[in-house]
């Protein structure tokens, strides 16, 4: 009886191992390889036929635009779990390999969703000149990319204050690395 009980709680654990995993595999499809593809504490699915379709098409249709020759694909998301925000997402496309790479904080497996500035009640923040609330910068001549608005993570949210938040792409951990 113990043997039997041991066995079958050995089984589940290493069935619920495996499916703990898979999320995180890579998937390849449409000519592309996404490293990641779920996460812990994260709604978002950067694996799903819909995405992957989507990042063959800008891997097609675009020219670099990021670090001088990938590309950065910011998209809105379906899903948020964060009260009145519209949420986007950033991905590093590398054309010549033909991997994307999901915005995630450092070595962390936490994602970024990335929106419009709010202050504490709630209302809309000017971020720049123009009066946006959002706002992006990156070049095909830099591996920064800065970003104005609110970060909203797992346990790693910020809130914009009065400068953007900075990110460089480190080539060895293949992912951006906040600088401030």
């Amino acid at each position: 009886m113990f043997k039997r009980t041991s066995l079958l709680l050995a089984a589940s654990m290493i069935i619920l191992g495996l499916s703990s995993t898979a999320n995180a595999a890579p998937k390849t499809k449409y000519g592309v390889t996404v490293v990641e593809c779920d996460f812990d504490y994260e709604d978002e699915k950067f694996c799903t036929d819909s995405r992957l379709k989507s990042y063959a098409t800008v891997m097609k249709e675009r020219k670099p635009n990021f670090n001088g020759n990938q590309i950065i694909y910011i998209f809105e998301t379906n899903d948020t779990g964060y009260v009145n925000k519209k949420p986007y997402r950033l991905v590093v496309i590398d054309p010549a390999k033909k991997t994307v790479v999901p915005f995630r904080y450092s070595l962390f497996v936490i994602r970024y969703s990335l929106s419009a500035a709010v202050d504490s009640n709630g209302k809309p923040m000017i971020v720049n000149k123009k009066g946006d609330t959002i706002d992006f910068d990156f070049s095909i001549k830099s591996n920064r990319f800065c970003f104005s608005g609110d970060i909203d993570a797992y346990r790693m949210s910020d809130s914009y204050v009065d400068q953007p938040f900075c990110f460089k792409y480190d080539k060895a951990q293949k992912n951006m690395v906040r600088e401030y």
